[in-house]
């Protein structure tokens, strides 16, 4: 007998089926939602179960739809990573430079995919160290042409960021710079994007937030935490773990 957790999953699912296939059939897109509910709630298997429906019709989307695919494959990617699932993380690395590959046959100098070209190359790096020494400069390659030829798209200033923040300080890594380039893409976001449902945007803010902690300086990222919870209350993580945690440690500090 299937456990009524598996039994809620299987039912989920399905519902979630009905909900894309009615909304394909009216031209509707609704994966930003749930995509959104996902992330708020740490609940990466119905992240994962979305990518899955989008990958059911990913020989017949737009190009709109496969960036937006890769963008949820990437943020997939950066979770396998940091929970050490580097084998299932290849796979997506993999799927994810197919869609990159034929996105950038067709326009070559599109920023966005090319920005995360250099990522997914990043990624496999983080798979297998040792590929640092062939896969480094091309990744840095794809990142640079994405910022040099738009210095103000959202995609390609993140991750300029992450390639500085995580980039050995000998070799050109700057953390400060990376911080700055976050807090610009925010700026950017906020002007120029619907900040609704946006988890890309929480997630930056987040990881601001964290890097003020790795300085010690909790009044700061209290400050960011704050600003993340008016934006969505309901954020889980940020709730119920970050937020409590550097405002007890911000508040210790000032006696």
């Amino acid at each position: 007998m299937e456990r009524p957790k598996y039994i809620a999953i299987r039912i989920w699912f399905v519902s979630l089926l009905l909900t894309f296939s009615s909304a394909v059939a009216m031209g509707q897109t609704t994966y930003r939602e749930p995509i959104y509910l996902a992330y708020i709630q740490g609940d990466m298997s119905r992240w994962e179960a979305i990518i899955r429906l989008m990958e059911e019709r990913s020989d017949d989307i737009t190009d709109e739809e496969r960036k937006e695919l890769v963008g949820y494959y990437y943020g997939y990617i950066g979770f396998l990573l940091g929970t050490d699932q580097k084998d299932k993380a290849q796979g997506y690395i993999t799927k994810g430079e197919k869609h990159l590959n034929a996105l950038l046959k067709s326009a070559p100098n599109d920023v966005t995919a090319l920005a995360y070209k250099g990522s997914f190359i990043g990624f496999r790096i983080g798979t297998n160290k040792f590929k640092a020494l062939t896969l480094g400069n091309e990744s840095i390659s794809y990142i640079n042409r994405a910022y040099k030829l738009d210095s103000q798209n959202v995609q390609a200033i993140l991750d300029k960021g992450n390639l500085l923040y995580h980039m050995p300080g000998i070799f050109g890594g700057d953390k400060k710079e990376a911080v700055r380039l976050y807090e610009k893409a925010v700026l950017r976001m906020e002007k120029h994007q619907n900040l609704k449902q946006n988890w890309l945007y929480l997630n930056v803010l987040t990881t601001i937030a964290r890097h003020y902690e790795e300085e010690k300086q909790w009044q700061k990222a209290v400050q960011v935490y704050e600003k993340i919870l008016q934006q969505e209350p309901e954020f889980s993580w940020v709730k119920d773990t970050l937020y409590p945690a550097a405002k007890r440690i911000a508040a210790k500090n000032k006696k």
